[in-house]
């Protein structure tokens, strides 16, 4: 079994022999134009792209009239991902190789402003290939939901009550919107914790500078809308506030079940994430710890993302550590493109218990998030009691949303 240290010392020295000529061609670049320490996210400047991108951003917009008693909003929208990956890796001695694209994400929908403090969101999934197949047609819906503001009641201010079809949203990466994420995939520690589309209720309410969300969820899922009552329950629990010079994001899920095989939406009986992003001169740098439980055993972890624009709106540079570990044997390699890439080689993927991952890459901005492309290079490695796998797999993307 690899020692846990010598697999981070050999990834760090492999990556960066890959990364760091991009990042000098970058640099140089960058010392030529207009080098930026200002602003969290590309999206938040003035892009400098023109009308064209002032028109993708603002397009969806079919109709605003806040004097309108009945209808104040009508809104269209949708993303576009696609990604390609090639992987080379080793699993207990046996090589694997391969490569593969993939449209990551299609879909489509609309929001409604009514009333003067209701919302209706409905967002579609139109990708039905997956892995080297790119096939489009409807597979379900994304997000399905009716929302009510109210007046600031109690000392509460912003209250938001909704009903419907929701991204579960547990987890520091997984809170962001797959628009505006500044890797290629989240990582391994991410996903695990991540969850299905769940059912229920959400409540959002603010007070004292702390941001609240209760959640309570089924546990039963449904590909296409709702799920069923019948089941287990999942609570959720999000306090976002600032301190220590950032931005804090604490969360917790318990789910209350009898009956675990019949659970679709989470695999775990709890868990507890804490999530903080601040600003050290020019860089983004974002933490999150995530640690959770079932039945097999404890999974646990951190991630460590740091990032920075090279040239002002235009090019940034991230860098992404991850460490996760289980008690059990419950951790998987990456479906994308590892796990797709060994089986097409016809080779069994191994669980393991201690799993380490650096990711590295470029994004070039076009117009902001609404058109971006992102460059990356990741190197993994997996432990466990009957091999251990590691792979290096390079990626690019091309990300659209209006």
């Amino acid at each position: 079994m690899m020692n846990s240290k010598k697999n981070l010392t050999h990834m760090t020295s492999k990556l960066f022999k890959v990364f760091g000529a991009g990042v000098a061609a970058t640099t140089a670049t960058a010392l030529a134009g207009d080098f930026s320490t200002g602003g969290h996210s590309p999206v938040d400047h003035d892009n400098g792209a023109g009308d064209w991108c002032e028109t993708l951003q603002d397009i969806g917009v079919l109709y605003k009239d806040k004097s309108n008693p009945w209808i104040q909003e009508i809104k269209v929208f949708g993303r576009a991902h696609y990604q390609y990956g090639y992987t080379d890796g080793d699993v207990d001695g046996d090589d694997f190789s391969g490569d593969g694209g993939e449209l990551r994400r299609f879909r489509a929908g609309a929001s409604v402003k009514f009333l003067n403090g209701f919302k209706a969101v409905g967002r579609a999934n139109f990708e039905r290939g997956g892995f080297r197949d790119n096939s489009i047609g409807y597979n379900g819906w994304d997000e399905i939901y009716l929302e009510k503001s109210f007046d600031d009641y109690a000392g509460l201010e912003g209250i938001t009550v909704g009903y419907g079809r929701y991204k579960l949203g547990f987890g520091g990466e997984e809170s962001y919107s797959s628009k505006k994420l500044k890797t290629i995939e989240r990582s391994l520690l991410n996903n695990y914790f991540a969850g299905d589309r769940v059912t229920g209720t959400k409540i959002e309410a603010s007070r004292g500078g702390v941001d609240v969300l209760l959640g309570v969820f089924t546990t039963d899922g449904n590909d296409e809308t709702f799920g069923q009552w019948d089941g287990g329950v999942i609570y959720q629990l999000d306090l976002a506030f600032e301190a220590l010079g950032g931005d804090f994001l604490i969360q917790g899920i318990y789910r209350d079940s009898n009956n675990e095989e019949q659970d679709e939406t989470v695999d775990y009986d709890w868990a507890a994430s804490v999530t903080y992003e601040t600003k050290l001169g020019p860089v983004d740098l974002f933490l999150n710890s995530t640690y959770g439980s079932d039945d097999d055993g404890d999974v646990y972890g951190v991630i460590v993302m740091p990032s920075v624009e090279l040239v002002k709106d235009k090019v940034e540079a991230v860098i992404r550590y991850q460490w996760a570990h289980s008690t059990g044997d419950e951790l998987r390699l990456q479906s994308r493109n590892t796990r797709n890439v060994l089986s097409g080689d016809g080779l069994s993927d191994i669980r393991g218990d201690d799993h380490h991952s650096i990711y590295a890459g470029l994004n070039y901005f076009l117009c902001g998030h609404n058109l971006k492309i992102l460059t990356g290079v990741e190197y993994e490695t997996l432990d466990g009691p009957n091999g251990d796998t590691e792979a290096t797999t390079l990626w690019a993307a091309a990300r659209f949303f209006f």
